[in-house]
């Protein structure tokens, strides 16, 4: 429990850190779009490449994978008509806020630690169709309705596959099904790229992070983090009453759906013109609903 908290911490520790700079005048609030860029671009699909590289897909267990498209997929579906009401950038900040969940980066060392081995596993293959629905979909969907154009399969599509994560998910998934692997000097090269991703999406997002907000702002973020964890009971629900499902994936399933908000949801949002702010306050808020919430998932699962 001491570790798991303490890599905890340090995930919160870096987002003060980021926030630190801001306030120092070392960075600024418009340092965060340069920051994600690096972050969507460069080193998230280094991680993606080398994490990829390290496991094989069990195509017996590819299940768990359309459990993620369906868990995320209804929160992209909640998000859009929950903004709805503040018009069609309202609606696009709600796709891409109220879905996705952070497990490569959080919920891995809980699994790690309690689960064991084969739990990392089964939430590697929920991320899968975590990251395809938040970083294709999603993203597609969300940058669509931002610009106010009617949302048409051509231009979801062409903003879908327009999506660097998507494409890299894509290409790995592919190749992983595939039983290819990518060259050992191309692992060499992600592999140090991917250090970097864990401190640079969380200090990215203490760039973008105000404490002190509109109290129209704050009435969003509760909004958003209501609707997201009134999905996780339901689907929590679901995975332990209803699916016919391995017990020890039902154990995986239900911490990760205390996972917090994907870290590159506030970089997507930022791309979509959307408010960063708020954003960025929403990814903080569910990194320590995430600390609380997941020790004591574990502990009443045990």
């Amino acid at each position: 429990m001491i570790e798991v908290l303490g890599k905890a911490a340090v995930l919160v520790a870096i987002i003060a850190t980021g926030f630190g700079t801001k306030r120092l005048g070392w960075t600024s609030a418009s340092d965060f779009h340069v920051l994600s860029r690096i972050l969507l671009r460069v080193t998230l699909p280094c991680a993606l490449a080398t994490s990829f590289n390290a496991f094989e897909i069990a195509p017996g267990l590819l299940y768990i994978t359309g459990l993620g498209i369906l868990v995320v997929g209804s929160q992209l579906v909640a998000g859009y008509f929950l903004g709805r009401r503040d018009g069609h950038r309202g609606s696009a900040f709600g796709v891409l806020n109220v879905g996705s969940f952070n497990i490569g980066l959080f919920t891995i060392p809980y699994l790690g630690t309690f689960a064991g081995p084969q739990a990392v596993v089964y939430a590697a293959l929920f991320d899968i169709g975590n990251s395809f629905v938040a970083a294709g979909i999603g993203y597609g969907w969300a940058t669509t309705a931002a610009t106010g154009h009617q949302i048409t399969v051509r231009r979801l599509l062409r903003k879908t596959f327009g999506s660097i994560v998507f494409d890299t998910y894509l290409v790995l998934l592919i190749l992983n099904l595939a039983r290819i692997k990518l060259p050992a000097p191309v692992i060499a090269f992600t592999s140090v790229v991917a250090n970097a991703n864990t401190f640079l999406a969380m200090f990215t997002i203490g760039v973008g992070l105000e404490i002190v907000l509109a109290r129209s702002k704050y009435v969003v973020a509760a909004r958003h983090l209501a609707t997201r964890y009134a999905l996780a009971i339901a689907w929590f629900a679901i995975v332990w009453f209803v699916l016919p499902i391995d017990h020890g994936v039902k154990v995986a399933i239900s911490l990760l759906l205390a996972a917090p908000l994907a870290a590159m949801m506030s970089a997507f949002t930022a791309e979509a013109g959307l408010d960063v702010e708020a954003s960025a306050f929403i990814t903080s808020a569910s990194v320590v609903v995430a600390i609380v919430a997941m020790p004591l998932i574990m502990v009443g699962l045990a």
